[in-house]
């Protein structure tokens, strides 16, 4: 059995334990990591900040659409034969004039022969008949023949003529068909598709080939109805296609005379300089048309916009602090990736990048320097000492 005393001691000992158990619950909380680390100062690399500039920017429309090939030429048969060589495939360069191939032309040969036979004949006919209305003239003048039947002679002479048009004519047509079994390139330019093989028979109109010149591309584009009123023919236009590296230069060529009722737009159409070929038909492309530009604006790259629609902040460096401010912007120009800051933020303020995070308002920051170029290396080795 336990005494009395050692029983109180417990008790006291239990209490005591209890006690601080709550003063550890109760304590105040510890500051956050980030409070504790309030008064340290952030260093931004370059890299991450952007500097507002006084410069002029280019006041742009955003034009989207397809790129196409501006001369485009669809080769069909002219003639109905067998192919007996066809020398071009897909993606081949040709010249104009250059052979794609060629129609067996036994048959055609045969024909012109037969025509040129028929003319033959029928100048011989002409002839004859000639000579009967000479000689019918001189007995009519002796009252050998009666005036019917020199008209008679007359009119003889005069069907033979017309045959004799009549076979020259279908001479010409079976020249022209002997030619045209040769198939030649219109122009130069690519071939883009082929249609037929060797050995094969095509009929009258039947497709063979198409070419295109890549030279020039046209780009097809729609401008909504309230901004078509500043579009002019022959305004600038960077042109960027999908898949093609660099930019192309190009101008309005045509604007279109009616509003799509569906989409209430009106085509644009662009011409495209593409002497090297970089750019193909069918590619999806994006245009900035050059409208203008505002002088002296102060700009910042896009990267520096912070939020969406008409609610834009920028987190500015001020003072060795960052400081979050409401900005209008303006122009943007998507050339340079830069926007135009109409208030908010002045030239040569510095901004912090959206992507950079972990910095709040009022944190301190500063911006790194960039690092001084290398020495140079020094070109030979020390001679050794002697």
């Amino acid at each position: 059995m336990k005494s009395p005393t050692r029983s109180r001691v417990l008790l006291i000992v239990a209490a005591l334990g209890l006690a601080a158990a709550a003063a550890f619950a109760l304590r105040p909380a510890a500051a956050p990591v980030a409070a504790k680390a309030a008064g340290a100062v952030m260093e931004l690399d370059a890299a991450d900040v952007a500097v507002a500039r006084s410069e002029p920017i280019a006041v742009t429309l955003a034009l989207s659409g397809l790129l196409q090939p501006l001369a485009e030429s669809v080769l069909t048969a002219a003639v109905e034969g067998r192919l007996e060589a066809v020398l071009v495939r897909p993606g081949e360069s040709v010249q104009a004039g250059q052979v794609l191939a060629r129609i067996d032309t036994r048959d055609l040969a045969a024909r012109l022969a037969e025509q040129e036979a028929n003319l033959a004949a029928s100048r011989a006919q002409l002839d004859l008949a000639e000579k009967t209305q000479r000689r019918n003239e001189e007995l009519r003048t002796r009252n050998f023949i009666s005036a019917n039947s020199l008209d008679v002679g007359r009119s003889s002479l005069d069907a033979n003529r017309e045959v004799l048009h009549a076979r020259e004519a279908q001479l010409a047509l079976a020249r022209q068909a002997l030619d045209k079994a040769t198939i030649r390139a219109p122009q130069a330019g690519i071939v883009s598709e082929r249609a037929v093989q060797p050995g094969q028979h095509v009929g009258m109109n039947a497709r063979l080939f198409a070419v295109v010149d890549l030279s020039e591309l046209e780009f097809a584009a729609s401008v909504p109805v309230s901004q078509v009123g500043a579009v002019r023919v022959g305004q600038a236009v960077v042109v960027a296609a999908e898949g093609a590296a660099g930019a192309a230069q190009g101008r309005v060529e045509r604007i279109a005379p009616t509003v799509d009722a569906a989409t209430r737009m009106i085509a644009v159409y662009v011409r495209v300089a593409n002497r090297d070929g970089r750019l193909k038909g069918g590619m999806a492309a994006r245009g900035q048309l050059r409208l203008g530009e505002v002088a002296d604006a102060v700009t910042l790259p896009r990267e520096a916009l912070r939020g969406s629609g008409e609610q834009r902040t920028v987190l500015v460096m001020a003072g060795g602090r960052a400081e979050m401010r409401s900005v209008q912007t303006g122009v943007v120009d998507e050339a340079s990736g830069r926007v135009e800051i109409k208030a908010g933020v002045a030239a040569g303020e510095t901004a912090i990048l959206a992507r950079v995070g972990g910095v709040v308002p009022g944190q301190a920051v500063t911006a790194a320097k960039a690092a001084a170029p290398a020495a140079p290396a020094v070109a030979a080795a020390a001679a050794p000492a002697r």
